[in-house]
């Protein structure tokens, strides 16, 4: 999950230089730049250090107002970092509301709490945040999640993509073997770093975000609610290790995450189907190369082989994850092909040079130029697209439900697509939450492919704020969850929005600070009603529109931006830099 890429990277093609270089040079030079480095840290000055130290924990806002904007024309893949990036905010914002609002998950009209007596009526879920399409800014994480999926597959393979319909070959001898060398030797390094390097990319900022939570606690003598805090320092070291081993090992079932960051879980389906589509390219792409033509594949087969793929994923096994990074790639592969044939795009690449290989006769090609002719249908197409994606992506969802008790009394169709939800996902082998990833794949899908069209969409997902998020997007989604943890937890209790009854562990830690602010007579300007607890009184349309969680989500947002910034300067870019640096180093050269 994750919601990061590689795509500001190239994913790592290393072309080859104009010659080889030898092994005593490559330590020559490594040795000389460790010298320098060492020098330019003896002429530093504490000054400059300071000056450095304070312009690492300077917010970008500051930054902004000193340095006056640069008028800069988006590139054609911006609009995804945006789109990463609100996927990434509303993941905070269910996480935040989930926690602290029990079953608020659940379809608009479901029983919440059972009628504590005969002349109070049972409470239901009949606030405006459940209502569909706005409930995705208090449960959509989910839904954000597979978004995540689908950017994935579509960036992580558009560049390995455009290898196999562009390669380096003379347009004159396509079917040359010395080009299709060079082509092959491209596209297999572009799959060779690729793969070398998203592990390392992934997996270093939680190892480094997860290290800093756990010597905080015992430095700074920090207390949060989740995980169990080992006694002292060494021992909290030497559960870190363990558990960081069991989490690397991304192959495992059931618990995915590391209990140091629960929000982890997405990592290890990141890498899976990540892996999953270079090694598919790889299967498919790699005979394109073939100098005898008969062993050729060509580009109609492998994309069709792509949706047979994505639709058993989908349908004929609980595969939606993976599924999603599919789907994307197929988009991914849709899209350079209609550039390559010069049809009219929303992305303005550059063309590929005519290639008569490119000319492909698809399957739908007579509906989209029917379509793209009529600019008033195409934008009904699409706009009933993105509606019936955000519908979709509003779909009830429970841990511990089943499909029929889930959806079987919910308004909106939800019942009915309930029953069309395929048999792996609800058998009896599956966990209880699997059903509900089968719904947000078409969800997701249906959004990305709509934002990418409608220029309105991706003009928002382009603005500054947008940008601004999508930067930080991973950072984002690997603090968010500890902070949820250390600060919004006080500030939960501060403002009453978490009541009692408390157990003996929470009285201990938080005890002290309940109804702190809530109950101070001279301060406190929101009013005072009972909280979501007091079930018994409660009124409905309030859950989850609290002024006091209201607050509390204002009070913790900024926190989290904040520390997303730093967590982008500290272990996000350097993950980059070190995976790049890592592959240039270890990998022999010819």
């Amino acid at each position: 999950m994750r919601p990061c890429d590689d795509s500001n990277d190239h994913i790592g093609l290393g072309y080859p230089g104009p010659g080889a270089v030898s092994e005593d040079e490559v330590d020559n030079s490594i040795y000389s730049n460790l010298m320098e480095i060492r020098r330019s840290i003896y002429a530093v000055s504490p000054w400059q250090v300071f000056c450095l130290v304070i312009d690492f924990f300077r917010p970008e806002i500051l930054r902004r107002r000193r340095q006056p904007p640069r008028k800069q024309r988006p590139t054609n893949t911006a609009w995804l970092d945006g789109l990463r990036g609100w996927a990434a905010f509303s993941v905070c914002l269910a996480h935040m509301s989930v926690y602290t609002h029990p079953r608020i998950e659940l379809c608009y009209g479901s029983l919440i709490a059972p009628s504590p007596d005969s002349s109070r009526a049972s409470l239901r879920n009949a606030t405006p945040a459940a209502v569909p399409v706005l409930r995705l800014f208090w449960s959509g994480g989910h839904f954000a999640v597979m978004v995540f999926f689908v950017i994935s597959g579509y960036v992580l393979t558009k560049r390995p993509i455009a290898l196999l319909l562009r390669p380096p070959a003379p347009l004159s001898a396509p079917s040359s073997s010395g080009g299709d060398a060079a082509a092959a030797a491209v596209f297999v390094d572009a799959i060779h770093s690729a793969m070398f390097r998203r592990p390392i990319r992934l997996l270093l900022p939680v190892v480094w975000s997860t290290l800093f939570f756990a010597t905080s606690w015992h430095v700074f003598g920090l207390v949060t609610p989740w995980p169990e805090h080992q006694p002292n320092l060494a021992a909290e070291l030497w559960n870190w290790v363990r558990d960081l081993a069991k989490f690397s090992y991304f192959f495992r079932n059931r618990v995915l995450y590391t209990l140091y960051n629960i929000h982890t879980w997405t990592i290890p389906v990141e890498l899976r189907g990540s892996y999953s589509v270079f090694v598919w390219l790889f299967l498919w792409g790699y005979p394109s190369f073939s100098p005898n033509s008969s062993c050729r594949v060509s580009t109609w087969r492998r994309m069709l082989a792509t949706a047979a793929m994505t639709v058993y994923l989908a349908v004929g096994a609980a595969g939606a994850w993976y599924a999603a990074f599919f789907a994307g790639m197929l988009t991914a592969e849709i899209d350079v092909l209609a550039t390559a044939s010069h049809a009219t795009t929303t992305m303005n690449e550059k063309p590929i040079p005519n290639d008569p290989r490119l000319h492909l006769c698809l399957a739908w090609d007579g509906v989209l130029g029917f379509v793209r002719k009529r600019p008033r249908i195409r934008n009904v197409l699409l706009h009933s697209m993105l509606a019936a994606g955000l519908y979709l992506g509003s779909a009830p969802s429970s841990d511990f439900m089943k499909v029929k008790e889930l959806l079987g009394d919910c308004p909106g169709g939800w019942k009915t697509l309930g029953r069309l939800i395929p048999a792996p996902y609800t058998a009896s082998d599956e966990p209880e939450s699997v059903h509900r990833w089968f719904w947000l794949f078409w969800a997701a899908w249906l959004l990305f492919v709509s934002v990418k069209e409608l220029d309105w969409t991706r003009s928002f997902f382009v603005t500054r704020f947008s940008q601004y998020l999508g930067k930080h997007s991973f950072a984002l989604y690997l603090v968010h969850g500890p902070l949820i943890g250390l600060v919004s937890e006080r500030l939960f209790y501060l403002t009453g929005v978490k009541q009692g009854p408390l157990n003996h562990d929470e009285a201990a830690k938080f005890g002290h600070l309940m109804n702190r602010w809530r109950d101070s007579p001279r301060w406190w300007p929101l009013p005072r009603h009972e909280t979501p607890s007091a079930i018994d009184v409660f009124q409905p349309y309030y859950y989850g529109l609290e002024p006091e969680f209201l607050l509390c989500v204002a009070l913790s947002m900024p926190v989290f931006l904040y520390a997303a910034e730093l967590g982008t300067k500290a272990f996000d870019e350097p993950s980059v830099r070190v995976s790049r640096w890592a592959y240039r180093r270890l990998m022999k050269r010819s």
